[in-house]
């Protein structure tokens, strides 16, 4: 006698099924639909390095004598390197020059720039070139460059190799967490005898790199009381760009509030939405 089917979550499913090693995990959460590049590196200090695809039948015209043993390649920012395979078809020696193309990644920010000769002999079918990946502090989104090989005997170097196979991608992963920006408190109730109050602005859950954010102050629209707070009457309305250095996870934000000298009564104010966090842009 069968049994009833019984309903399974797939997701959780697929979570109860992953692989242990970091590597692993990346490859089959991206094949099962369960997350991008972040879950790769979601354990700060991850290093390693990935190899998405191997060319061999993957491509619509190949390099009869060379090219990449893969198309694509992820590489973690503290991995300090990524390391690309080129593959010889051919029995016989051969002189080729392989070279780093910037993309969104830009050298010397990102990674070093690499322009080499390299021979390799008739018993030699593969050899491996390592490319440096710069590590920084700052949060940035996974960045992307090339690598390409070339006739190095030709007097116009700017054309790579015949074939698809002749570049590949390197995909830097950014496992730097430049954390969550919110208020300390959602409510603060100041008295009109007081000269200012002071709102913190914390920094949670990572603090790398230096990020921003705008804070605003504004009135209520719903009536609390019949002493809703008015902007100059009561208080100094604010509307300022909050940054944080890397490290940093508290500021001060003050509010000068307009002393009418009258009774102590509470005034409620409303400070802006949950603030928006953005990367900060970079000076070329």
């Amino acid at each position: 006698m069968e049994e009833d089917p019984v309903e399974v979550d797939i997701q959780r499913l697929l979570t109860i099924l992953q692989p242990d090693s970091l590597l692993e995990r990346f490859a089959y959460r991206k094949q099962g639909g369960m997350g991008g590049n972040k879950e790769f590196i979601k354990l700060k200090g991850a290093k390693g390095q990935i190899d998405h695809s191997v060319t061999q039948g993957k491509v619509e015209i190949e390099n009869e004598i060379v090219g990449f043993k893969c198309l694509h390649y992820s590489v973690t920012e503290s991995n300090g390197h990524v390391e690309v395979t080129i593959v010889k078809k051919a029995p016989q020696e051969l002189t080729i020059g392989v070279r780093t193309v910037a993309d969104t990644a830009i050298s010397p920010k990102d990674f070093t720039h690499f322009d080499d000769v390299i021979t390799m002999t008739k018993r030699e079918t593969e050899k491996k070139v390592q490319i440096a990946i710069i590590d920084d502090d700052e949060w940035e989104p996974d960045l992307d460059f090339f690598v390409e090989l070339y006739d190095p005997n030709k007097e116009e170097k700017n054309d790579r190799l015949i074939g698809d196979d002749t570049r590949c991608k390197v995909t830097i992963l950014d496992e730097d967490f430049p954390g969550t920006l919110g208020f300390d408190k959602t409510e603060i109730k100041a008295h009109k005898s007081r000269e200012k109050v002071d709102i913190y602005v914390t920094r949670s859950d990572g603090s790398d790199g230096t990020i921003n954010c705008m804070i605003k102050t504004e009135p209520l629209t719903e009536v609390v009381s019949n002493m809703n707070a008015v902007e100059f009457e009561d208080y100094c309305p604010k509307h300022e760009k909050v940054v944080f250095g890397h490290g940093e996870t508290e500021k001060c934000i003050t509010i000068q509030l307009v002393n009418n000298k009258g009774p102590e009564e509470e005034m409620p104010l409303k400070k802006g939405e949950e603030p928006e966090v953005e990367g900060e842009e970079e000076e070329d």
